[in-house]
């Protein structure tokens, strides 16, 4: 795969804001080989991902970046743009079901996903074996009911050792304390099939139902 540099936005939604990105990375000779892009008729904001072949623009990660800033600026973007061959850090956490946790780890064991997975944390040691076929390090810390603080405490002292930049909750049945979402805030992701805000837990098609089997 040719190397990319990836730009991803977000900024309040206005006109011009896909003819101003593409145009700057058109005027530098920029080739792009990836575009997803879509607006938020709710929240009114707009959100861009692009993927540049890096080869095709005359300057490095660096200058790209100073030279979109006052594009940036003048859109009130929030953005960031990097290189991406450089696979990031990211941390799987897990209960006892192995679905989500297997098709992530094959994924990436396979070169599907370029990602560089640090470890698995999980509240039962059910998937060590699994996850040590893989030959990554498996955090088993129990949660139990009379001591969930103390538990949290240490997966955030096991997070902070990993130090990824992505976490993904892969069917973790546990809702995280405030302290880690506020610190891993725009950078966990969740995998689950609750129907979250409204019905959270391990049933929420029976909740919905009023409890009627699904």
């Amino acid at each position: 795969m040719d190397p990319t540099y990836r730009l991803i936005v977000s900024c309040p939604d206005r006109v011009g804001i896909v003819a101003a990105v593409s145009g700057f990375i058109a005027d530098h000779g920029g080739w792009i080989i990836e575009a997803s892009q879509h607006a938020d008729p709710v929240s009114k904001w707009f959100f861009m991902r692009y993927e540049i072949l890096a080869e095709s623009l005359p300057f490095d990660l660096d200058t790209l970046h100073a030279k979109f800033t006052p594009i940036a600026r003048d859109m009130d973007m929030r953005w960031r743009v990097t290189d991406a061959t450089v696979r990031r850090p990211l941390v799987l956490m897990a209960s006892r079901q192995p679905h989500c946790l297997a098709d992530l780890l094959h994924r990436w064991h396979s070169g599907e996903m370029h990602i560089d997975v640090r470890g698995v944390i999980s509240n039962h040691e059910d998937l060590a074996e699994y996850v040590g076929w893989y030959g990554l390090p498996y955090y088993y810390i129990p949660i139990p009911n009379n001591d969930k603080a103390a538990a949290f405490r240490a997966i955030e002292e096991v997070l902070t050792k990993l130090h990824p930049e992505v976490i993904v909750l892969a069917r973790f049945m546990q809702i995280l304390p405030t302290s880690i979402c506020q610190q891993y805030a725009s950078s966990m992701i969740n995998i689950h099939h609750s129907f979250l805000p409204s019905f959270v837990g391990a049933r929420p098609y029976q909740q919905a139902s009023g409890g009627a089997s699904s």
